[in-house]
């Protein structure tokens, strides 16, 4: 399509939101500018914004939304129908906590792990089978990462739209002009975030965030060192996994517990220490409700990876999700999860060790409650590529883990949705609405009854074209 052409169309687009009685003569006339046009019909809109299902149709031209249309519209002529028989339309689902890049374990024990490219291609495939349409990696090998990113964007691999970070920043022995090199670098590869880890100070956090910003682009924190409310301070945009585990966020006595329980284990503290942590935490405490307000009226988003603590500490080897149907959707993953030496960081874990962990995860639960009434930002995550995190089940695993902590499937759409949407600044993705790309998922069962339902998918289209017929088969 010519410029003069594309102009054109993107100018009906905006006309198409008021003017429902052009509908026919502005999708031929886009036809005729090499836009196809389809109408979903029959369909119960769920459109991103956490309310109730609208009965009516959809006008997609070419990869966007046109238009909304009751049921009572009379169908344009010349649009290619399908019947949706019914079912409940939702914005393609968007993981905000998925890794482009597997690493691969020496399964002998002896080699570094490494990044397997043909298998995080087969992973992204995957994604789109479950309805995921779009996903955020926040920390991704800079060269390789940002490559798969950039190819997934083109349509050059089948999968998800990808923001990505380059890779994470976690050297405490780096000066601040060490720091601020290391964002400068990866400027050329264009990285869409930073990414700040758990052994940085705040003063370590503060010059990556300062360079990130001057460059116009955002940063995550996966924090430890720092506190979520000194990262909050300092004008981070965005956090990961539900807490922080930094032992500024207990009380004053609850931290030199913690301190003391994380030397006697040693070597071995840091994933042993989290139930001491969780088990110490005060959520009345001044410094949980500081933290909470200050993340809260900063706009900060939370992307909560419940599935990634579930995969890991509520049972030994994978517990249920090793007989998970899709376990070995990615056949490799599965191999590496059953054979790479003590892949889960738990393998001296004791059962009086995993009982500890499941009586103290209500608090981590009645965390993401409070979260909810304050107000923060809420987005949907899984952590892809930790172990036993499945491909695209574990974000719906990760959407029953959240009902399960006290949200209603609701708010967890509309996390899944607008909060998404907002999170990454997007005007393309994450609702329904005119304007936006047209990524979409048909489900055949009402998600609002039962969360679960958002497996029963019939469809998966992505730009206006559909990409996906129903889950895969499991292996």
């Amino acid at each position: 399509m010519n410029q003069k052409s594309t102009y054109y169309c993107r100018f009906l687009r905006v006309s198409l939101a008021f003017a429902g009685a052009v509908l026919a003569t502005a999708a031929l006339t886009c036809a005729a500018r090499g836009q196809e046009h389809i109408l979903v019909d029959h369909v119960n809109i769920l459109d991103g914004h956490g309310g109730r299902p609208i009965a009516g149709r959809l006008l997609v031209i070419g990869e966007r939304i046109a238009q909304i249309l009751p049921e009572r519209e009379a169908v344009p002529t010349g649009v290619t129908v399908i019947n949706g028989k019914g079912g409940y339309l939702l914005p393609g689902f968007i993981d905000m906590h998925a890794h482009l890049m597997q690493p691969r374990c020496g399964v002998d024990g002896t080699a570094f792990p490494r990044f397997d490219r043909s298998v995080s291609e087969r992973m992204m495939s995957v994604l789109l089978d479950f309805g995921i349409t779009t996903v955020r990696s926040p920390a991704t090998p800079t060269v390789e990462g940002l490559r798969l990113r950039d190819d997934l964007n083109a349509g050059r691999v089948r999968g998800p739209r990808a923001f990505a970070s380059a890779e994470l920043i976690n050297d405490p022995k780096l000066t601040d002009e060490q720091l601020r090199e290391v964002v400068r670098d990866a400027l050329p590869y264009h990285p869409d975030y930073f990414k700040v880890y758990a052994r940085l100070s705040p003063q370590a956090v503060a010059s990556v965030i300062d360079e990130a910003h001057r460059h116009g682009i955002a940063v995550i924190g996966h924090m430890g060192q720092t506190s979520w409310l000194e990262a909050a301070r300092l004008g981070i945009d965005h956090l990961a996994h539900t807490v922080d585990w930094s032992p500024k966020t207990l009380t004053p006595e609850s931290r030199k517990k913690y301190l003391a329980a994380l030397r006697r284990y040693g070597i071995r503290g840091p994933f042993r220490s989290r139930i001491d942590w969780l088990e110490l935490l005060d959520l009345s405490s001044p410094e949980v409700r500081d933290m909470i307000t200050e993340v809260a009226n900063r706009g900060i988003s939370v992307d909560l990876t419940l599935v990634a603590y579930d995969t890991k500490f509520a049972a030994p080897n994978g517990g249920r999700y090793a007989d998970d149907r899709f376990a070995r959707i990615v056949p490799e993953l599965y191999q590496d999860w059953t054979r790479c030496p003590d892949i889960t960081s738990t393998g001296d874990w004791i059962s009086e060790d995993y009982r500890r962990w499941n009586a103290a995860y209500p608090k981590m639960q009645a965390l993401v409650r409070m979260m909810r009434d304050a107000g923060v930002l809420l987005t949907t995550g899984t952590d892809l590529t930790n172990p036993w995190v499945i491909p695209g089940q574990s974000l719906h695993q990760e959407f029953e883990l959240l009902v399960a902590a006290g949200l209603s499937p609701s708010e967890v759409l509309k996390m899944c949705g607008e909060n998404a949407a907002r999170a990454l600044r997007s005007d393309d993705v994450g609702l329904i609405e005119a304007g936006r790309l047209a990524d979409l998922v048909l489900l055949g069962a009402n998600p609002l009854d039962k969360i679960g339902n958002t497996r029963t998918i019939q469809w998966v289209m992505k730009g206006g074209k559909r990409v996906s017929y129903g889950l895969p088969q499991s292996p």
